[in-house]
């Protein structure tokens, strides 16, 4: 095995005997199948979805074949492990369409660049390969490991060093992902003292220092946690592989990274449930165990519930499979949340209280993976949402194409609890952030005007958000251009809102709580349906209470618990 590889083998935890079950069992199924169909459905439809199942299928299948072999490398998980590389070496791009086929992908249309593409997933099929073949290429048959070797030239290091790829300069997941499995795949292919690893390392470090520069001093990230976890997680794999393998420790003792490895607590309304502002999945994530173990163990970040053992991911991700067996450590200790969080580098403020949470955010409408949700807020109980986040919807070809995407409910701004403006949307763009102030505990201030487009005709817009034991209120004001205007707020409602006999401006948001709002406005609920990140359909309620106003205006609404 390549010197300093991770020891796992003959270990035996709950994710270990889980891996052989499920190695036993896919030992005798055939390999799902890549067809031409489904590879072109995305370029002429958009559709992405039956591509990527069989794609990931087979990445869950290599994943699960190599960890079965580190951990008993016989004679049988060898065949399968031999398998598996042959199966995978010969796929005709490790990218997905989906990435390949942008509009601004002009490298694709020159002859024979399907296989040297390198995206998010043909990175980390990289890192997987040159992993195991580094591991078992003393036991694999001399011919297979020759093709892997070829492949590992061709797909990953000779493209890396020939081009200039564009996610080397980004501030988000894909500068660390990309980077990262690059820079493991060259760790485990070739001989420390040879100089085409220090060039590669060297342009890697482009990548992970664009990474770095995407967090402010509080290490929080707009992506929300499951890019928190995909993009930091890549970063951490490959640092500590860089320092175990050369005793370079540099991107371990980066002072921000122990504040990016606090993200998580930070962003923690209950135990196990996060805000869900942006493509936040779920608001459940499954952020991995590994990855967790190591945020506490060596960078020092405070955990809020037990860890247990996390196994492949929807994806297949070997690293994360891989960092989950030889990291997890189900007795490290937690810690109670504080009542108050503020992140003022993205703009966030989260309050907690016995039995409830809101957490509002200004932000900005042009960042990564950018929704138009300048204002928004949740408020949720450790049982149920209230008022809630959607968070990411189905990812397909319009979903990241302007302003398509800016028609698509998650991302708009009609997808979150902010004003509709004489009838205007927020918009993205450069200058569209909004400020926030935290002048008191359980108080925020945000003043975002800037979201909105001339036709919204703002001079000025403020909200103020107060959090006492029992109430949320909520008042916006507004000052116009003009003597005639409407503001109209909207609330994103799990449950559909049910008027209250007697009261006209009461409505029941959900089991405990009630709605108070401003005597005068036009009320009218929408029921929408839309699909989630997973292609789900699901139901949702928008609330729309609209005000008429001369040249300023003050909207309050009240939330207030029944309990």
């Amino acid at each position: 095995m390549i010197e300093h590889t991770l020891a796992v083998t003959g270990m035996h935890n709950a994710l270990a005997e889980t891996i052989r079950q499920q190695a036993a069992q896919q030992h005798a199924t055939p390999w799902p199948t890549l067809s031409l169909s489904d590879f072109i459905a995305f370029n002429r439809t958009g559709d992405r979805a039956a591509y990527e199942k069989n794609y990931f299928d087979r990445r869950k299948r290599l994943a699960i074949t190599g960890a079965a072999w580190l951990l008993d490398p016989g004679t049988e998980n060898l065949t399968d492990l031999a398998t598996a590389l042959w199966q995978i070496c010969q796929e005709p791009t490790w990218a997905l369409p989906a990435h390949l086929f942008k509009s601004n992908n002009q490298g694709i249309k020159d002859a024979g660049a399907l296989a040297p593409f390198l995206d998010l997933f043909s990175t980390e099929t990289g890192q997987t390969v040159a992993y195991l073949l580094a591991a078992a290429q003393d036991q694999l048959p001399p011919e297979l490991v020759d093709f892997v070797q070829y492949e590992l030239h061709r797909r990953i290091f000779t493209p890396f060093m020939m081009n200039d790829w564009h996610w080397l300069y980004l501030h988000n997941n894909w500068a660390a992902v990309c980077a990262g499995s690059v820079g493991m795949a060259a760790l485990s292919f070739y001989a420390p003292e040879d100089s085409q690893l220090r060039r590669i390392l060297a342009k890697v470090d482009i990548g992970l220092q664009n990474f770095l520069v995407g967090f402010g001093p509080d290490g929080a990230t707009e992506e929300g946690v499951d890019y928190w976890a995909y993009g930091f997680g890549y970063y951490l794999y490959f640092a500590d592989q860089l320092a175990r393998q050369t005793g370079d420790q540099r991107y371990l003792t980066d002072p921000r990274v122990a504040a990016i490895a606090r993200f998580p607590y930070n962003i923690t309304l209950f135990p196990g449930q996060y805000v869900k502002f942006g493509d936040t999945p779920l608001r459940s994530a499954n952020i991995p165990s590994g990855l967790m173990s190591y945020c506490v163990q060596r960078l020092q970040a405070p955990l809020v519930t037990p860890l247990h053992y996390t196994g492949v991911d929807k994806n297949g991700r070997f690293a994360v499979l891989l960092h989950n067996l030889a990291w997890t450590d189900e007795s490290l200790p937690v810690q109670p949340l504080p009542a108050e969080t503020v992140l003022p580098d993205v703009a966030w403020h989260l309050t907690r209280r016995s039995g409830w949470a809101v957490a509002i955010k200004a932000g900005s409408n042009n960042v990564s993976h950018n929704h138009n949700d300048v204002g928004s807020w949740e408020l949720i109980t450790p049982t149920e949402a209230v008022v809630t986040e959607l968070g990411s919807g189905e990812y397909t070809r319009d979903y990241f194409v302007e302003p398509a995407r800016y028609h698509i409910l998650e991302p708009r701004s009609l997808g979150h609890s902010v004003p509709l403006v004489n009838g205007q949307e927020q918009i993205a763009g450069p200058s569209t952030a909004g400020t926030l102030t935290v002048p008191a505990a359980g108080r925020s201030v945000i003043d975002f005007a800037a979201a909105y487009p001339v036709e919204a005709q703002l001079t000025r817009l403020t909200r103020t958000v107060t959090a006492d034991d029992t109430q949320i209120t909520l008042i916006d004001t507004a000052d116009f251009k003009g003597p005639s205007n409407t503001l109209t707020e909207v609330l994103i409602l799990p449950r559909k809102p049910v008027a209250v006999p007697g009261q006209p401006n009461v409505l029941q948001l959900g089991a405990h709580w009630q709605l108070i709002d401003t005597l005068g406005g036009d009320c009218t609920v929408e029921e929408l349906t839309s699909h989630d990140h997973a292609g789900q359909p699901y139901q949702i309620f928008r609330l729309r209470l609209q005000y008429h106003f001369g040249d300023s205006g003050k909207v309050t609404l009240r939330l207030r618990s029944t309990l």
